[in-house]
């Protein structure tokens, strides 16, 4: 238990309580949003860190969540696998309590998500599967790609239908978790719908979060397959990025370079202005851009037809192509 108070106070500096007590399971600290937010350490230590729950709380800004949680956002992957194997030891101790870390689910959960039973990573050298090599080849997705993503492909496993024949593009967080996937149909004669996304909350998690480079400049597109074709591309998963989002709170705490908004060529460019709107102030405050495919100059839809087109050549026109709006064009 030492060693989770030892690994919190390296994240947050020390307790109110100054010290580890092994009959103490709360402690408080100060809370890093709240320093953050206002530029410098309070010292009210307004964020309380219970043991027994596995949860943390801020009193003041209200950031809540697991320790878990905490532990990756303020530290670092190889601490929160130490926290990861630090805790699992407990839970199986008979010397603790077995309610120690019970809101903690994001290590223990029974019920996590995990990829479709048939789930099988792809092989271009080996599969027989043609429409399935077809496919790929048309969209330029190369082994090196399928490697980096783990991508895979499904059969019918007797029971759920809808994911048989699918490519699977699956997402894994920080701590190199699987957190999202999504399945694509690839046979032409499949009259299904072409999407279908697994019962995790998108709005909860980063897509390919594993891979992020905060330091580096972050492209935003909407499609899942999207950002396969470029480093450092995030998937919005749609049109849509608000307050309430995970990605949203990871890239104003995290990102340090610039944030280049892509959307669809089809979309409007008022969706375009409103996220642009949304990052642009506080620490991101002229860090932000924007590309406009669907023009003349780059008539493509998405970085798919981008590179479909005209390989890694054409997307370094499109990045090329970056703009920032003036105050002015934001009010039109």
């Amino acid at each position: 238990m030492r060693r989770v108070y030892d690994i919190i106070v390296s994240i947050l500096g020390e307790s109110k309580q100054g010290g580890f007590d092994s009959n103490t399971l709360q402690y408080q600290f100060n809370c890093p949003n709240c320093a953050d937010e206002k530029g410098y350490v309070d010292g009210k230590y307004n964020l309380e860190v219970s043991f027994s729950l596995g949860k943390y709380h801020c009193w003041s800004c209200g950031m809540s969540g697991n320790i878990s949680k905490l532990i990756l956002k303020y530290g670092n992957r190889g601490l929160c696998d130490e926290y990861f194997r630090i805790v699992s030891e407990i839970r199986e101790s008979r010397y603790y309590n077995i309610d120690m870390f019970s809101g903690d689910t994001s290590v223990f959960s029974e019920d996590g998500l995990k990829l479709p039973k048939t789930f099988e990573k792809i092989s271009l050298a080996t599969t027989r599967d043609r429409k399935l090599y077809e496919y790929l080849k048309k969209r330029k997705i190369t082994q090196d790609i399928i490697d980096l993503y783990n991508i895979g492909v499904t059969k019918w496993d007797g029971e759920d239908a809808a994911w048989r024949n699918r490519i699977i593009f699956p997402s894994y967080n920080a701590g190199g978790d699987l957190n999202y996937y999504i399945g694509r149909t690839y046979k032409d004669t499949d009259k299904r719908v072409k999407y279908r996304n697994c019962l995790a909350d998108k709005s909860q998690i980063v897509l390919h979060e594993d891979k992020i480079q905060w330091n580096a400049d972050i492209y935003l597109v909407e499609g899942a397959i999207d950002c396969i074709y470029y480093p450092n591309s995030i998937a919005l998963m749609g049109k849509f990025l608000k307050k309430d989002m995970a990605l949203y709170n990871k890239l104003y705490d995290k990102a340090n370079a610039r944030i280049v908004i892509c959307l669809d060529g089809d979309t409007e460019i008022s969706e375009t202005k409103r996220i642009y709107g949304l990052l642009n102030h506080g620490r991101l405050y002229g860090k932000i851009g924007y590309i406009r495919l669907g023009t003349d100059e780059l008539p493509w839809k998405d970085f798919g037809e981008v590179f479909e087109a005209e390989g890694k050549q054409g997307i370094a026109k499109v990045m090329r192509a970056e703009r920032e709006f003036n105050e002015i064009e934001l009010l039109v």
